[in-house]
């Protein structure tokens, strides 16, 4: 088990953005509104600060707080959770996503990483 917190982990997923969406010969409009909320969806999370066995419930409370249509967002949190579920699982998921951190430029070795504030596309 890690002693990384549920918000930590949010910030490092921040300082890495996110990557815009791969060209394809279709409207990308959905893809660019999925990784906008998904980063607003981690920047609440950050603001909410949950402990390790809190987390679930601040993804329910953050659902809440956006409002309707809750689809979307019960979807990045679903995803969210699952996928902090899977790294408790997965010990190397840490130093790989701290190296990713590193050497996107995000962070630096020692110091706490640079958090992005959440934009919603316009």
């Amino acid at each position: 088990m890690t002693t990384i917190q549920p918000a930590e982990w949010a910030i490092l997923l921040l300082a890495l953005g996110g990557d815009p969406p791969r060209q394809r010969a279709r409207d990308q409009q959905a893809d660019r509104a999925g990784g906008s909320l998904r980063l607003i969806v981690l920047d609440r999370l950050v603001t909410l600060d949950p402990g390790t066995s809190d987390l679930a419930g601040a993804l329910a409370t953050i659902i809440e707080e956006l409002g309707e249509p809750t689809g979307p967002t019960r979807a990045i949190a679903s995803s969210l959770l699952q996928e902090w579920l899977d790294a408790q699982a997965a010990p190397g998921y840490w130093p790989w996503l701290i190296a990713e951190a590193i050497e996107a430029g995000a962070i630096e070795p020692g110091k706490r990483p640079k958090r992005r504030r959440a934009q919603a596309d316009g």
